[in-house]
């Protein structure tokens, strides 16, 4: 009988660890998907069919496969979802309500109801599509800005933060607006000692700690120069 007390408690242990080591990896999935249409649900379901290994951590192999896998997966149901949103808005035909007179026709509630799903599916798709087209357009415009010499990769991410790119300019056209306010932005992190771009591509960076030091501080306590 004691045996038995012993099995049960360890059996109860062991799912109580299990249950808070799929909450840890489930919590951190989430963190690494970001905005996503599955429930908890469904990602709880990919960790129970996924498990690792009793008393072993996920890799980063794990977590890479899981992203991938379940981004593949939104990927696919958010095209599925706008190709059934526009066969339907082309085969839907309402039944058409027969006036009833003197009084005029109503438009059936249930129509209303459509229109308004439809425009919330919509307004979804054109926001995840707005998204898409900002994050390409950030890769490329920081691509274009280090090619400028603008390679300080703190001082550019500082830059570019929080930027939402008017779509209607080249890329061009974007690094021309934006590389007077990585200079300035250069100068209010780095100090004036040191050029915001050069033309060895090195970005200011040359300069080591102790030199952007010293010149600040020769700056303050008015050292002049041999």
């Amino acid at each position: 009988m004691q045996k038995a007390l012993s099995d049960s408690f360890f059996i109860q242990h062991k799912h109580k660890i299990n249950t808070m080591e799929q909450e840890k990896i489930l919590s951190t999935l989430s963190e690494k998907l970001g905005e996503t249409s599955f429930s908890p649900q469904t990602l709880q379901t990919y960790v129970e069919l996924n498990p690792i290994a009793e008393g072993s951590e996920p890799d980063e192999a794990y977590w890479n496969k899981a992203v991938n896998f379940l981004k593949g997966m939104q990927g696919q149901y958010n095209h599925d979802v706008a190709t059934r949103v526009e066969d339907f808005k082309k085969n839907y035909k309402p039944q058409p309500t027969p006036p009833t007179p003197p009084t005029p026709p109503v438009p059936p509630k249930n129509d209303d109801e459509l229109e308004k799903k439809l425009k919330e599916l919509e307004a979804r798709l054109d926001a995840e599509d707005s998204k898409k087209v900002q994050a390409d357009l950030l890769k490329k415009v920081t691509a274009a800005m280090k090619a400028k010499q603008a390679n300080d990769d703190y001082v550019l991410s500082k830059t570019l933060q929080g930027v939402t790119f008017d779509t209607k300019k080249t890329v061009d056209e974007l690094v021309t607006e934006f590389l007077p306010k990585y200079d300035a932005e250069y100068k209010a992190c780095r100090g004036y000692g040191t050029a915001p771009r050069t033309s060895d591509g090195s970005g200011g960076t040359q300069h080591n700690a102790a030199s952007r030091y010293f010149e600040r501080k020769g700056k303050k306590e008015g050292w002049k120069k041999n």
